[in-house]
């Protein structure tokens, strides 16, 4: 039997579940759709997988589940006799992979003899097809077995034998990451009939790798030597390490054999003392217990083998091995680790660690350039914090295929280092995490005395701790916008030039975050600004410039927006990033405020001098620790409604009034209710035109006049005109 169905036409047979005899016959690329859209089996999949705990519910869910045989379509009875037509696949099951199963994917997918992968319905195991010559079944099943050993390095129960049947039912799963490449090639690697050369490794021998074999050999109850040759060889090579220490190890390896007797046993170990060839090393007793199946490392002993072998291919010495193992393998100890890497340093043969090109990749990444993802502002950095830009990638990968050969893609590189395997750090939460130990008093009661200032107690005002309670607000809400929420607070120092409220500014935070989280900006609307706003603790604004701060609306909308949609460093896609910046500035002028009847946000002291001495006793790591244990404790930077009426009455001198407000205050006031007030009902159009006269025909702004009528309390209302035509207006009296 041979190939001869075309991609489009290759049929499969469908089974309603594993008791139905009769199936009906499907195209594989129904199949692939099915399995993709989810329309059909996606429900019943997620069903099976949520009994995943429950091993006997589950697989009772799972026999509900519908088939198919991948290997072709049968009449009556699923039996290799009764096969109708094959359909040229092969499909293989990788099971028990766990972490490894995205990175085999990743492998597989770029395979060119992969035809299809996708995840099994419990959704821990893979599916891999092959394209196959349907008349070299058992050949094409066994050449597949070696292929993903040699290339893949899956072994023992990660490979299930059961695919050897052409007849084998698949249950039918959901992945809508289904790869599928229909231009796959044949695959042709079959076996050779002759003996095949066993391939020469080496092995690491300790007594906690011992004990770890023996552990294994109770635990399953396994003859590794059921054969006399094989015995004897087993005998000898334990004599050869240990010598008469081995009896004890020699029964309890033989004691599984059915013909066992310890009187034999004890005669056959004096005869192979005797009898030791000198050719037979311990690493004869190490190839035959892992040609039974057995783990011959325990995990830290393959984790030291792995660095270990790094080190030695990169021609570093054994004592630098020694250090990149203590500071790679968690809980690796000298006196254990040296013996170890000292055989690896020896052996002239390569090491079985049954590692895939993804699992060495790590190594030599962890090993070679350390590195971590920064959440604040997203990009990939060194140990030392300096964000790695393309060409620091690709000088990476070059060196990944010098050291683990031409395997390795740059693809694979990159996909790597932008996964979960690279950690993420929070460089700000791990600033107060390294702090909190510290518990400072005063700190933002002595930066607020470092401002020489008269809001608060001009005129009839009485706020004498204005400027106290008010950056304390403002220091809450940096607080607060790295834990929790944004704060809309824009805290501006205004004053005449030289007053030092610039540099009260520019030396707020400590020096390990000044470089890094405050940005100088005048908050130009556009994506580099967004960007700002969820990269850096503080933007400042010098000098109030810009336009944003003279639309008031924009300016709002700035300090109030906690979400902004851009694009990441080395991203594809538009994602929702949390707004991170506080904005604050400076100005000349005491003006700044352009609603001031509408204004919630910003926060502003007038600076007559700024106490230098006293501002730079003011630890400012302090500072910010003073404001975090607050936090922590409960205190946030909202202002209630008595506390931003008790502002509004006390702090003035910043409000920065329209043309348009300054004229109804002159010109228009609301009807008291007296007899003989001349109360007219005018459109804002009108009343704008009114103003306009009486400023000498200068332009108003019809939308601002509007605001403020509303902000001065005057109440827009429908009336009816003549012939009921309805219109709005304002009730008003115009004086002047």
């Amino acid at each position: 039997m041979t190939m001869s169905n075309t991609t489009e036409t290759r049929l499969i047979g469908h089974y309603k579940d594993r008791s139905t005899v009769e199936g009906v016959d499907i195209t594989v690329q129904d199949f692939f759709d099915g399995i993709r859209s989810g329309a059909r089996w996606k429900r019943h999949a997620e069903w099976v997988r949520e009994a995943l705990d429950d091993k006997k519910e589950y697989d009772r869910r799972k026999s509900l589940s519908e088939c198919v045989t991948i290997g072709g379509t049968f009449t009556g009875k699923k039996e290799i006799n009764n096969l109708r037509e094959a359909s040229g696949l092969l499909a293989a099951d990788l099971d028990h992979l766990n972490e490894r199963t995205e990175a085999i994917r990743f492998q597989l997918s770029q395979d060119p003899y992969v035809y299809a992968v996708f995840v099994s319905i419990g959704g821990k195991g893979l599916c891999v097809i092959f394209r196959i010559d349907s008349g070299r079944w058992a050949e094409s099943f066994q050449g597949i077995a070696d292929y993903m050993i040699s290339n893949y390095g899956l072994v023992g129960k990660e490979f299930d034998p059961s695919s050897s049947n052409i007849n084998r039912l698949r249950y039918i799963s959901h992945d809508p990451d289904l790869y599928h490449n229909p231009k796959a090639k044949l695959f042709n690697k079959y076996p050779r009939k002759e003996k095949k050369e066993v391939k020469k490794t080496s092995f690491i021998d300790t007594e906690d790798d011992l004990k770890h074999i023996l552990d294994q050999i109770h635990a399953r109850g396994i003859d590794i030597a059921p054969g006399y040759n094989e015995w004897y060889k087993v005998g000898w090579a334990l004599i050869s390490k240990y010598g008469d220490g081995a009896r004890s190890y020699f029964h309890e390896i033989s004691q599984y054999h059915p013909d066992y007797n310890s009187d034999d046993c004890d005669k056959k170990f004096k005869y192979l003392t005797d009898t030791r060839p000198a050719r037979i090393t311990i690493s004869t007793f190490y190839y035959y217990c892992r040609l039974a199946g057995l783990d011959i490392m325990t995990p830290k002993t393959r984790e030291i083998v792995s660095v270990a072998a790094m080190s030695k291919k990169q021609k570093v010495s054994k004592s630098s091995a020694m250090d990149t193992v203590l500071k790679m393998v968690d809980g690796a100890e000298r006196t254990a680790a040296e013996p170890i890497i000292d055989q690896v340093y020896a052996s002239s043969e390569p090491f079985e660690t049954s590692e895939t090109l993804f699992d060495q990749l790590e190594l030599f990444l962890n090993k070679e350039y350390p590195m971590r993802r920064n959440e604040i502002t997203r990009y990939i950095e060194d140990e030392e914090g300096h964000g790695l830009v393309d060409d620091d990638f690709n000088s990476i990968w070059i060196h990944s295929v010098k050291v683990l050969g031409e395997k390795v893609t740059d693809k694979m590189v990159n996909k790597l280092i932008h996964s979960s395997f690279t950690k993420t750090y929070n460089p700000l939460k791990d600033f107060f995490t390294e702090h909190r130990h510290r518990r400072p008093t005063g700190c933002i009661k002595a930066l607020a005395e470092s401002i020489e200032t008269s809001t608060g107690l001009e005129d009839d005002s009485f706020f004498p701790d204005y400027a106290e309670f008010i950056i304390r607000k403002w220091l809450l809400g940096l607080i607060s916008s790295i834990f929790d929420e944004h704060c809309p607070l824009v805290l501006v120092l205004t004053g005449k030039k030289g007053s030092g409220k610039t540099e009260w500014f520019r030396r707020l935070l400590p020096r390990e975050l000044h470089h890094k989280y405050f940005a100088e900006t005048t908050w130009p609307v556009g994506k580099d600004t967004d960007m700002l706003m969820c990269e850096n603790l503080i933007t400042f604004n010098d000098e109030w410039k810009g336009k944003t701060v003279k639309d008031p609306e924009t300016l709002k909308g700035y300090a109030s927006i906690d979400r902004f949609t851009l694009r990441e460093p080395y991203g594809k896609a538009f994602v929702k990033r949390r707004r991170l910046a506080l904005m604050c500035g400076t100005s000349n002028p005491t003006q700044i405020i352009a609603d001031p009847d509408n204004n919630r946000k910003i926060v502003a002291i007038n600076v007559t001098s700024v106490n230098h001495e006293l501002y730079n006793a003011v630890d400012k790591t302090d500072l910010l620790m003073e404001a975090y244990h607050a936090y922590m404790a409960g205190e946030r930077h909202h202002l209630t409604r008595a506390e931003m009426d008790r502002i509004a009455e006390e702090v003035n001198g910043f409000e920065d009034y329209s043309t348009e407000h300054n004229l109804l205050v002159e010109y228009v006031r609301m009807p008291t209710g007296a007899g003989g007030e001349d109360v007219q009902r005018l459109s804002a159009v009108k009343i704008m035109t009114y103003l306009e006269n009486k400023a000498n025909n200068r332009k108003l702004s019809e939308a601002l006049i509007g605001r403020e009528l509303a902000a001065m309390g005057f109440e827009k209302k429908r009336y009816r005109g003549e012939g009921s035509k309805r219109y709005y207006a304002y009730e008003v009296v115009l004086e002047g």
